[in-house]
């Protein structure tokens, strides 16, 4: 222990040695004269009594005083004429005496007469007669038991029918009848067996071309036995004719066209 002490003081002090020999000398550093400042020394009181100087205001510059206006003269009023003495009162008119005016009477109502209805007349009694009763009941088996005619169709119209060749449609006038029902005929589309639908129906006209009384289906029994299709054929038909009239015609053949009977076939259209 003792001699590593003494081994560790050696070496530092040999690193000292070869410190100081290996370092130069510093060179000294040249020395810089100074300057005396002369300095003032002053007391608290002093400072306070410059502050105080410095705050006193300076005086402010004498302000002007405006001149007064001069008093404007004013010209002297024009000494006016003195007023004429008023005009003397005019005397106040005398009054009028009011008139009287006499208050007439209002015009009586005028009493409107009543006339009275007259009395009804008397009826004269009738006596009972069992003698007129027993005329009138002879009487009514015969009005009842006379039949009453029928009215014929041919008496509706003006113009008697007639068989006449010359009276007869042609066959040009009867062609011009069925393009006027083509127009307004719709065929029933998608039927089966087009030849059973067959529909024919009688037509009643007037004079200017009109519909006289309703038309009439012919084959009434074909409504039950022909289904749905045969009643689709006969509306077709009948709203056909409605639809077209009042039809052209010739009106000097009135009497052999005021009834026709028209067929209506799917397949053409054919007077009947």
């Amino acid at each position: 222990m003792r001699n590593s002490v003494l081994f560790s003081v050696a070496a530092h002090s040999a690193i000292v040695v070869l410190a100081l020999a290996t370092f130069p000398t510093p060179e000294e550093l040249p020395s810089v004269s100074t300057r005396a400042l002369p300095v003032d020394l002053i007391t608290i009181d002093e400072m306070t009594n410059l502050k105080r100087q410095e705050k006193v205001e300076k005086p402010l510059p004498p302000v002007e005083e405006p001149e007064p206006p001069k008093a404007i003269e004013r010209p002297q009023a024009e000494a006016r004429p003195a007023p004429a003495p008023p005009p003397p009162p005019e005397r106040e008119p005398e009054p009028i005496p009011d008139k009287t005016v006499e208050k007439k009477d209002p015009p009586k109502p005028v009493e409107k007469k009543v006339e009275k209805p007259a009395p009804p007349k008397k009826e004269p009694e009738r006596k009972f007669d069992p003698n007129q009763i027993a005329a009138l009941l002879n009487k009514a088996p015969d009005a009842a038991s006379k039949p009453q005619p029928a009215p014929r169709v041919e008496e509706a119209f003006d113009a008697p029918r007639t068989d006449d060749p010359s009276m007869r449609l042609t066959l040009s006038e009867m062609d011009a009848f069925k393009v006027q029902m083509r127009r307004c005929w719709s065929v029933p589309a998608g039927a089966p067996n087009a030849e059973q639908l067959v529909v024919r129906i009688k037509v009643y006209l007037n004079q200017d071309g009109s519909l006289a009384r309703p038309p009439e289906l012919m084959d009434r029994t074909k409504l039950i036995t022909g289904g749905a299709y045969y009643q689709a054929a006969a509306d077709s038909a009948m709203r056909a004719i409605r639809l077209c009239q009042p039809f052209t015609m010739p009106a000097d053949k009135f009497a052999s066209w005021r009834e026709i009977d028209l067929r209506f076939d799917p397949r053409e259209m054919l007077g009947g």
